[in-house]
């Protein structure tokens, strides 16, 4: 998303300055959030790239597919393929992303095992899954649970197992987590917080996932989704300050001339970025730069997601919990009909909202969460279910 966004900006700031993309991928951008999607067989991959090679022809924009770059030369404003070949450049972008992180659990390597991050990859998963019963998916952060149901749509079992004590504990608070889980249940998943995973276990394929407290789940795959780390391997030796990601300032320019990154391999303010909303604000800020303008641009999303979640509706943004003296918690909850809403006001401004089983107001919430808005005035009421939103336009 973010190398795709950035390329396509600068084309629109400047129609004469030469674009090449070069990607380790066989295939053109494609919407990654969809990849649960192909695994449960409701796509096929020509539904889910964005655009056809005339239209990167149109546009001048030159895609190099399976070509990855093995190393960064900035001083020599040259980048060296994996066959060995320098491409020289006049300023950088580097959308590396991030590859699936793998705990060192036994038997991670065993015949069976996945992790969701490409198209090649969601291909293998449902090639296995029509030869399979039963699956576990070892996170339950989205990922893991867009792919669980993925799994279930293939007429697998699946039990989806999550180390922390509730369900997307980086976007949800316990009890909006606690809605989630009922209706993810509702569907026919097996769903188990709190738990470690021992092992995965198999005679050359897997079997098998042994628990911390002795419980085997039987199994034919497992898909592996516990989070992801900045793709920046290529980078040593470069000379460019790396951390967790490639360290950038709010223009997204790295510590070289001429070179920036956006999206999951960048670091900013401490942070990666992590979303599909915070690379597209990261490439286009890029963008100004990498077109030649000295000032640059700034990038400027507060992190949020808006996604339907094995059918729910699912909304964060910003801050999840209240720290400090000055903040405050505005709740609203519905048992009954599975939803929850919840506003963070710090000293009067909004910091943070999140919703479970409701779109109502959440483009509202949003837009107010990202210009830091004045909410004092509306109190508790602006956590309700029947809050007029006009009232802050």
């Amino acid at each position: 998303m973010a190398g795709f966004t950035a390329a396509r900006a600068v084309r629109g700031l400047d129609s004469d300055v030469p674009i090449e993309i070069y990607t380790r991928e066989p295939y053109h951008y494609y919407y990654r959030p969809r990849l649960p999607d192909l695994v449960g067989g409701e796509v096929e991959p020509e539904d889910i790239i964005a655009f056809p090679d005339d239209w990167y022809r149109e546009r001048r924009i030159d895609v190099r597919l399976e070509e990855p770059v093995a190393s960064v030369l900035p001083d020599d404003r040259k980048i060296v393929l994996e066959g060995g070949r320098k491409v020289g450049y006049g300023s950088l972008l580097i959308a590396t992303g991030a590859d699936p992180f793998v705990p060192p659990i036994e038997g991670s390597t065993l015949d069976g095992v996945f992790v969701l991050r490409t198209m090649r990859d969601a291909l293998s998963i449902r090639e296995r899954a029509s030869v399979s019963g039963r699956a576990v998916v070892i996170g339950g952060g989205l990922l893991g649970l867009e792919s669980g149901r993925g799994l279930q749509r293939q007429g697998l079992s699946v039990t989806v197992l999550e180390t922390a004590d509730w369900l997307l504990p980086r976007q949800l608070d316990r009890q909006a987590a606690s809605i989630l889980l009922g209706d993810v249940r509702d569907l026919g998943m097996s769903v188990r917080t709190g738990v470690q995973v021992e092992k995965i276990g198999g005679d050359g394929s897997v079997s098998c996932v042994s628990l911390a407290d002795g419980t085997d789940l039987p199994c034919d795959m497992v898909l592996v989704s516990t989070g992801v780390r900045s793709t920046v391997g290529f980078l040593e030796g470069s000379g460019l300050e790396v951390d967790r990601g490639v360290v950038v300032d709010a223009g997204m320019r790295s510590s070289a001339s001429g070179v920036f990154a956006a999206g999951d391999v960048a670091q900013f303010a401490g942070m990666r970025g992590g979303n599909i909303p915070v690379a597209i604000s990261q490439a286009e800020a890029a963008a100004v730069g990498l077109a030649g303008d000295a000032r640059g641009g700034e990038a400027g999303a507060v992190s949020y997601n808006t996604l339907k979640i094995v059918g729910i509706d699912v909304f964060s943004a910003g801050e999840i919990a209240c720290s400090g003296d000055e903040c405050r918690e505005h709740v609203y909850s519905d048992e009954q009909n599975s939803i929850y809403r919840k506003v963070i006001v710090r000293a009067g401004t909004i910091v943070g909202a999140m919703v479970v089983g409701s779109r109502r107001g959440v483009t509202a919430l949003n837009s107010l969460v990202q210009e830091a808005a004045d909410v004092e005035a509306w109190g508790e009421a602006i956590a309700r279910e029947d809050f007029d939103f006009g009232k802050t336009q």
